[in-house]
């Protein structure tokens, strides 16, 4: 019995699979196969493709979700809790050769200062005091103004830090002393509350030297010429309130 056109097959209308075989017509061409991926055992070592760099520094193990590893935490001895609680008393005594080259560097820029006001800036002593304080990048006698100027402000706000560390200490040296005696509950002082007891305390400073004679001598000195400081800056303030008046003449 003759087959029909329609049924015989060639070898040649067949079309080529990847692998060469001809006996797989009932896949589709296009087809991609997916691979069931085998689940990673948790003690497993941890498979990498050769292009992967590797850091070892850093940490090896990548997570399941971004493939991503953990990246490195760093630590500061002095700023961690894990190194103990910082003993300021003991830092300063340990580090107080720091304020010493502080106290050294005012000077030399205030000499410097005095002696290019004094002789100028193209003088050879103008010239070589310049040069001690070049180490400070300070280059001219404006840059010099205003390194003394931030130093007397670091300054300043360095004791009024160490007046408000030592007021704490004292007021809760006064409370426990309290707690030991009375058996009070106790009272946690914060710094907002320390900061208004401080003003408080300079507030009645204040006072008590307004009252005394000795104005130009010792500490009253400093607080008159506070006062007298922020009494000129009040005034162009009043001048204008006073331009404008309060209310009309009808």
């Amino acid at each position: 019995m003759d087959e029909s056109p329609s049924h015989s097959l060639n070898h040649k209308h067949l079309k080529q699979t990847p692998s060469g075989n001809n006996n797989n017509l009932n896949k589709w061409p296009n087809k991609k196969v997916i691979k069931k991926k085998k689940k990673r055992k948790s003690n497993s070592p941890v498979e990498l493709p050769n292009n992967f760099s590797f850091n070892p520094y850093g940490s090896n193990k990548l997570s399941k979700k971004s493939g991503k590893g953990k990246k490195m935490v760093t630590r500061d001895p002095r700023f961690s809790e894990l190194s103990g609680k910082l003993n300021v008393d003991m830092f300063r005594r340990s580090y107080s050769f720091l304020e010493d080259m502080r106290k050294e560097e005012v000077k030399d820029i205030m000499q410097a200062i005095k002696i290019n006001k004094k002789f100028g800036t193209d003088s050879l002593k103008g010239i070589e005091s310049m040069k001690k304080i070049s180490h400070l990048n300070i280059s001219n006698i404006e840059e010099a103004k205003r390194a003394l100027d931030r130093y007397k402000a670091e300054n300043a706000h360095l004791e009024k830090k160490d007046e408000l560390r030592k007021l704490k200490k004292s007021l809760v040296k006064e409370e426990m002393d309290k707690i030991a005696l009375t058996g009070k509950k106790p009272y946690y002082f914060t710094d907002k509350k320390v900061k208004k007891i401080y003003k408080e305390i300079n507030r009645k400073k204040i006072e008590e030297s307004m009252k005394s004679t000795a104005i130009n001598y010792g500490p009253n000195k400093a607080i008159h010429k506070k006062l007298e400081s922020q009494s000129r800056r009040m005034v162009p303030k009043e001048r204008k309130l006073n331009l404008v008046p309060s209310f009309r003449d009808v």
